[in-house]
C-alpha cells in the first residue's frame, strides 16, 4: 500500500513539465477550442492513469491497450468523471483542474484553483457540481465547489480537517471528505449534505470497536456505499449524517489510488482498479469487486508511480 504521505513527499520533488499555464484572474473556468474527442474511442470504456512523470496515460479498459497519452501537466494528481463521461484531472502544482471529453486530447475547460493546490476531485452525477479537495500543506486547505461546473467556486473550510486529501459524492448529492491522516495524526472525516452550507464533522466506524483509522487515502462511491481506502476498502452507509460499517474488501498487493468501475448507475460496482509502485516497479491492478482478493490482471505499460485513476464509460 502506497499512502498519501509518500505521494505528497514525492510530488514535492517533481520537476515541472511545460504544463498548461494556469488562468490568471478570477477562478472561473476557461473554455478551450478544438477539443474534439477521438471518435474511434467513443465505444470504448477508457481508463485514465495520472502518473508521477507528469503524463496521463489512457487505456481501453477491457483490452488493457494504451491508446493515448496526455502531456503538458505539471503534477497530475486526482481524477474524476461526470455523467457525460468527461474526465477531470487535478494539476496540483499548476493549481488548476482540467476537463477533457471522453477520448479527447485537449482540455474542454481549465478551472483556476489558485492559490489552492487541488489534490482530488468528485462530480455530482445529477447536478454536474465539481468538488475539489485542496491540500495546501502548512496552509489551511478547503473544499472548492463549482456549481454545475461553471462560474466561481464556493469554498468550505473545517479547522479539524485543516487539509483535504479525498472526497466523493453519493448518488443523492451528499459529499464525504477526509483529511487523509499522517503517521502521527489519524484521519478526520466530514460531510456536506446536499444543499448544505457548511461541513459537518462525523465519526466513521470501522469493522470492530478497536479499529483505528490510519491513512484514509481515498474515497469512492461504489454505486451503493461510500468506500474508504485504508489498507482495506471499507464500505460505509451514511444515513442522515450517521455512518455505519457495511463491509470491507481486501485488494491483495496494492490499492492506492483506487477507482471502482460501475457501468450500471444505481447498482454496486463490479470491478476495482488499484495502483501500486515501489522504487523499481509500477502497475495498475484489476480486481473483482466487492470480492477483492488477488488481481486478475496487472497493467504496467506506460504506468509510472500512479497518483490518480478514473474510468470514463463509453459514450455510444
Amino acid at each position: 500500500m502506497i499512502h498519501r504521505a509518500f505521494i505528497l513527499a514525492l510530488g514535492a520533488t517533481l520537476g515541472g513539465c511545460a504544463g498548461f499555464s494556469p488562468s490568471n484572474g478570477a477562478a472561473a473556468p476557461n473554455r478551450v477550442n478544438d477539443a474534439r474527442p477521438d471518435a474511434s474511442l467513443a465505444k470504448q470504456d477508457l481508463l485514465y492513469v495520472a502518473n508521477t512523470n507528469g503524463e496521463v496515460t489512457i487505456y481501453r479498459y477491457w483490452l488493457h491497450t494504451l491508446v493515448g497519452v496526455l502531456t503538458n501537466f505539471t503534477q497530475p494528481m486526482g481524477e474524476c468523471v461526470d455523467a457525460k463521461s468527461n474526465v477531470y484531472i487535478t494539476d496540483d502544482a499548476a493549481k488548476q483542474v482540467l476537463e477533457f471529453a471522453h477520448g479527447g486530447t485537449k482540455p474542454l475547460k481549465k478551472f483556476n484553483d489558485a492559490p489552492d493546490s487541488p489534490y482530488a476531485c468528485s462530480v455530482d452525477q445529477k447536478t454536474g457540481d465539481l468538488a475539489v479537495a485542496n491540500n495546501d500543506g502548512t496552509q489551511q486547505g478547503n473544499i472548492a465547489i463549482w456549481t454545475n461546473g461553471t462560474g466561481q467556486p464556493a469554498h468550505y473550510n473545517d479547522s479539524l480537517l485543516f487539509n483535504f486529501a479525498a472526497l466523493a459524492y453519493d448518488a443523492n448529492g451528499n459529499l464525504v471528505t477526509t483529511s487523509g491522516g499522517s503517521y502521527n495524526v489519524p484521519p478526520y472525516f466530514a460531510w456536506l449534505p446536499k444543499g448544505g452550507t457548511q461541513l459537518i464533522n462525523i465519526t466513521i466506524p470501522g469493522p470492530n470497536p478497536s479499529w483505528q483509522w490510519r491513512f484514509a487515502s481515498g474515497i469512492q462511491w461504489d454505486g451503493k456505499y461510500f468506500v474508504i481506502d485504508d489498507n482495506y476498502l471499507i464500505r460505509i452507509a451514511l444515513i442522515h449524517g450517521l455512518a455505519y460499517y457495511v463491509g470491507e474488501t481486501d485488494l491483495y498487493g496494492g490499492g492506492y489510488p483506487i477507482w471502482i468501475y460501475d457501468n450500471k448507475p444505481g447498482q454496486q460496482g463490479t470491478q476495482a482498479v488499484g495502483g501500486y509502485y515501489s522504487n523499481s516497479y509500477s502497475r495498475v491492478d484489476y480486481y473483482h469487486y466487492p470480492s477483492g482478493g488477488s488481481a486478475y490482471y496487472e497493467l504496467t505499460h506506460g504506468v509510472d508511480r500512479p497518483t490518480g485513476l478514473t474510468v470514463s464509460l463509453r459514450t455510444q
